[in-house]
C-alpha cells in the first residue's frame, strides 16, 4: 500500500511514540503480509498507513481469526516507524503496561472488579482492563461450588490477587467467597446409598465429592480410575455422621455425559 504521509505528520506520530501515548484507531481490514511474515490488522490513522502484527496483538499467543475484529476500534501504541513512513503499532505493549500496573495495585491489597470471559474445568478466566486472570473454583467459594453453577459469562465479580505463578500467570481470589445458603438434611442419606456427585476438589488425602447442595462427601482417591475436578461420578455412601455433618464413601465410576440421559 502506498504511503503518502507528510513529514509533519510523521513527526507528530514520532512524538506520540516517544511519549508512549495510547491512540485509538479503526481496524479497516486484515490480511497476510508476506513482508511482515504474519497476519496483520490494517488501521485507519488519518491517511497514515499503520498496522498491528499478530505477534503484537496480545500478551498471549492468539491464533483465532482476525476477521470479526474488522470495523472495531482498537487502542495501540506506536512501536516503530519504518523508513517508508509506516506505523508499526502494538496492542500488546498496552496490555503489558496495564498488567504491570494491575499487579502492583493488587499486590498492595486492592480489590478490583473483573468480568468473567470464559469457563474452564477448574474455574473461569476473568478480565480486568483486558488483562486476564484465572479464578479457580477453590478460590471462588467456601464449599467448592463451581463458578459456572452460579455465574455466567459476562458477569462481574470482585477479586483480589491470589498469586503470580513462576511463569507469570495471574491467579485471582474472590474478595468475598461464595457459599450456598441451601440447607440439606444429612439424615436423608444412609449407608450403601448410591448417588450422583460431582468432584469438587482432589487432595493427597482424599477426594471431595458434592452429593447435594452444600454437602461434600470425602472418599479415597481411586486407584484404578483417572479423575479430575468437575467430573460427575457414581458415589456409594459408606458412612453418615449426622452429629458432625459428615459423609464418607467411595467413587464407583466416572459418568460420561451420554450416561446421564434418560433411559427410554
Amino acid at each position: 500500500m502506498e504511503n503518502q504521509t507528510t513529514v509533519e505528520t510523521l513527526e507528530k506520530y514520532k512524538g506520540f511514540m516517544e511519549q508512549g501515548k495510547e491512540l485509538t484507531a479503526t481496524i479497516r481490514k486484515t490480511l497476510k503480509d508476506d513482508a511482515v511474515g504474519e497476519d496483520i490488522l490494517v488501521l485507519d490513522f488519518e491517511g497514515v498507513y499503520a498496522y498491528v502484527p499478530r505477534s503484537e496483538f496480545d500478551i498471549r499467543n492468539i491464533q483465532t481469526s482476525f476477521v470479526p475484529l474488522v470495523g472495531r476500534k482498537i487502542r495501540v501504541l506506536v512501536k516503530e516507524i519504518t523508513e517508508d513512513g509506516t506505523l508499526v503499532c502494538s496492542r500488546k505493549l498496552i496490555l503489558e503496561n496495564k498488567r504491570h500496573e494491575l499487579i502492583q495495585r493488587m499486590a498492595n491489597g486492592e480489590s478490583v472488579e473483573a468480568k468473567i470471559t470464559k469457563f474452564v474445568k477448574y474455574g473461569a478466566y476473568v478480565a480486568v482492563d483486558g488483562v486476564s486472570l484465572l479464578l479457580q473454583n477453590q478460590n471462588f467459594s467456601e464449599d467448592f461450588t463451581s463458578i459456572s453453577e452460579v455465574k455466567a459469562v459476562g458477569d462481574k465479580i470482585e477479586v483480589k490477587l491470589h498469586k503470580v505463578s513462576t511463569n507469570g500467570n495471574l491467579f485471582a481470589e474472590a474478595t468475598e467467597k461464595y457459599k450456598s445458603d441451601t440447607e440439606v438434611n444429612i439424615g436423608e442419606f444412609e449407608r450403601d446409598q448410591v448417588v450422583i456427585g460431582k468432584i469438587r476438589n482432589i487432595k493427597g488425602f482424599g477426594v471431595f465429592v458434592c452429593i447435594a447442595p452444600n454437602l461434600d462427601a470425602l472418599c479415597p482417591v481411586p486407584e484404578t480410575q483417572e479423575i479430575s475436578e468437575d467430573m460427575k461420578v457414581q458415589f456409594r455412601i459408606t458412612k453418615v455422621d449426622v452429629e458432625n455433618g459428615k459423609v464418607r464413601g467411595k467413587i464407583l465410576r466416572v459418568l460420561q455425559e451420554e450416561q446421564e440421559e434418560e433411559i427410554l
